[in-house]
């Protein structure tokens, strides 16, 4: 598998004091073709979800049905390993039509370059933002959809026509800032970019900045905004998770809780003060050597939240190839 589609970040930024009881926490489990559903507490409960033929990269659950909603590659054939443009749905609790309830991402009467897709992102009235994940490499930019939350409930529903349009090679993990713009994280471009969701207008570049950090090679694929507006970085092949000390830069070092070659390829989520990132073992990891999700606190402190140890006593962990975290409400329905 190229190192391109290695690359599969995005989540909702929960912003809250603490992991609620009335959520709990999936994990895309890439390369076992399942979501897994944890504890606050990081105890493993069961298999959410198995996605049969394709393989999970990022997850996001409406505000509004609670539904699932999952990007993916292909698990296998001859183009095994590449994502897709397929979205798989599932129900609150799991479940799914027959042969899985899918609609694919289309680029309808505008000429973007490709539909493929990895990062999506819920806002709070349930609409749904999906980026595509080839820009300038394909010759063209990353397109950012939006589907209506009523058109949701459609076997295929229709985006929205003028799309954001962002001049990056990748689309990576998006979220929104506290100024309610969407922000989106591209590891090649080095760069975080965002934009008005009802102009398209780029309001923030962080490229200079994050260019400017004494951490150097920031590769960002999964990124946050905590209360005060200070964004959050993971990068994925220096193992490190970044942050600005203040709006506006500089970015320093937070954590490094893994080295080359693991890689920190997931996105990146913030509850309260603690920060959520997986790693993906590269080479991949076996049965016996699941990948683990830390815990990071604002401050730097990091945690082993969710590990595993040889089969059969895997611990607390069942992920194979993660590649997104996601805060789950156990109470939308």
């Amino acid at each position: 598998m190229s190192k391109s589609f290695f690359i599969s970040v995005f989540a909702v930024l929960l912003a809250s004091t603490s992991l609620h009881a009335s959520e709990e926490m999936l994990v895309a489990s890439n390369r076992s073709n399942s979501i897994e559903q944890f504890t606050t507490t990081g105890t493993w409960v069961r298999t959410f979800a198995t996605t049969g033929p394709y393989a999970p990269t990022a997850l996001v659950q409406s505000p509004l049905t609670g539904e699932v909603f999952v990007t993916s590659m292909w698990a296998s054939g001859q183009q095994v390993g590449q994502l897709t443009n397929i979205i798989l749905r599932y129900q609150s609790n799991g479940q799914f039509e027959t042969n899985w309830d899918t609609f694919r991402v289309s680029c309808g009467d505008f000429p973007c370059g490709t539909s493929e897709t990895q990062s999506m992102l819920f806002d709070s009235s349930g609409n749904l933002w999906i980026a595509t994940a080839y820009g300038e490499d394909f010759g063209d930019a990353i397109y950012i959809f939006k589907y209506l939350a009523a058109d949701l409930q459609l076997p295929n529903p229709p985006a929205q026509p003028k799309p954001i349009v962002a001049d990056m090679y990748r689309g990576d993990q998006m979220a929104f800032n506290k100024s309610g713009d969407l922000c989106i994280a591209g590891f090649i471009d080095e760069d975080v970019q965002c934009f008005n969701t009802s102009t398209g207008a780029k309001t923030a570049d962080y490229r200079t900045e994050i260019h400017d950090s004494s951490v150097g090679d920031i590769e960002p694929v999964g990124l946050a905004f905590d209360e005060d507006n200070r964004l959050y970085l993971n990068s994925v092949f220096t193992g490190q998770v970044v942050k600005e000390e203040n709006p506006g830069g500089p970015i320093v070092l937070l954590a490094a809780p893994v080295s080359h070659p693991t890689l920190l390829d997931a996105n990146l989520v913030l509850s309260g003060t603690s920060l959520y990132v997986a790693a993906f073992g590269n080479p991949p990891g076996t049965f016996s050597a699941p990948d683990p999700v830390y815990e990071i606190t604002t401050s730097g402190t990091v945690t082993d939240f969710i590990v595993g140890a040889a089969a059969p006593a895997l611990g607390n962990d069942h992920i194979w190839g993660a590649t997104w975290i996601m805060l789950f409400s156990t109470t939308l329905r």
